[in-house]
């Protein structure tokens, strides 16, 4: 694997001559190479294919994302996979509660893996979905995700013919992109047939089939219905401007999450505010529309309807 991103960014070196002199240099890292090997065991196609059958019943009974912890055996030689309990009907995220993990609830953990409790299974990674959106790694996706060691997914396209994929293998706050088909046990006849090159691509094809099974009832349970706060369909009234401080990916993040929000609830598909955003990000007019209308905090509404008026009195 290669890293893609890394933690380290400063340096320091200090040097003193008791009585003399003490100094203090401090380096600041321009940049760094690095590489994980990964030699653990490969996903079960049967425990795949469970997270994706939660996750495509949480997008249809639920319309939210919503997400599984990643566990490791080294000693078992395999991976597991549970829902904790999390909010239902979140739009684009996934929020796990805070509720403890009682004894029993543990016990049924990892009865769901025909294990005994051990401390040999080691949380090591994070698998959600995107609902109808692609797969990526939203801004709050990287907060999330750069202090949790392991592998992490995102599944996207839940009501397509074929999800897809974006991986993301983290590590002491560094990120590697993993290829995926370290994880997944590719045909041995189809692999000879593919360059080592494409296996990745390979494996993320594979790994995107919509292969339906049974999954722990208990991650039903799981999803727990709450009281969203009211939004409103269409809050252009109220530009809020205070916001701009946050980095930019923040906002983006935020931005697309927001729309897709609204326009679920208008019953609009992705693929339509998608080709209206390219309109708009394409037309210089409506571009010097849409500023001068954030910069004076008004709406589009407004504008036409005193426009409207001043020709009726003209």
């Amino acid at each position: 694997m290669k890293l893609i991103k890394y933690n380290q960014t400063k340096i320091s070196d200090e040097k003193a001559l008791t009585g003399l002199v003490n100094s203090q240099i401090e380096y600041e890292v321009k940049g760094a190479k690095g590489k994980l090997d990964y030699h653990g065991p490969k996903f079960a196609p049967d425990l795949w294919h469970q997270i994706l059958s939660f996750f495509r019943w949480t997008h249809k009974e639920h319309q939210s994302e919503c997400q599984v912890r990643l566990y490791v055996n080294v000693k078992l030689g395999r991976w597991a996979a549970w829902a904790f309990p999390q909010a239902a009907r979140t739009g684009m995220t996934a929020r796990e509660l805070p509720v403890q993990e009682t004894p029993e609830k543990a016990k049924e953990r990892f009865a769901s893996w025909s294990s005994e409790p051990s401390d040999d299974w080691l949380y090591f990674g994070t698998v959600h979905h995107h609902c109808s959106a692609s797969a990526f790694q939203s801004g709050t996706d990287e907060q999330n995700e750069w202090n949790q060691d392991g592998l992490h997914i995102t599944v996207g396209r839940m009501d397509g013919e074929r999800h897809d994929l974006h991986a993301r293998f983290y590590l002491g706050g560094n990120c590697y992109e993993p290829d995926l088909s370290l994880f997944w046990a590719i045909d041995p006849e189809l692999a000879e047939q593919v360059p080592a090159a494409l296996h990745h691509q390979l494996a993320c094809h594979q790994m995107g089939a919509k292969v339906t099974v049974d999954f722990p009832d208990q991650w039903r349970h799981h999803l727990v219905e709450t009281q969203p706060e009211p939004r409103p369909l269409v809050p252009l009234r109220h530009w809020d401007m205070d916001d701009l401080h946050l980095p930019l990916l923040t906002q983006v993040d935020e931005a697309l999450e927001d729309i897709h929000h609204q326009c679920g609830v208008m019953s609009v598909r992705e693929e339509e505010w998608l080709a209206d955003l390219q309109a708009l990000a394409g037309n210089e007019v409506l571009q010097v529309i849409l500023t001068v209308c954030i910069k004076h905090q008004v709406t589009p509404e407004a504008l036409i309807n005193v426009a409207v008026q001043s020709l009726l009195e003209y």
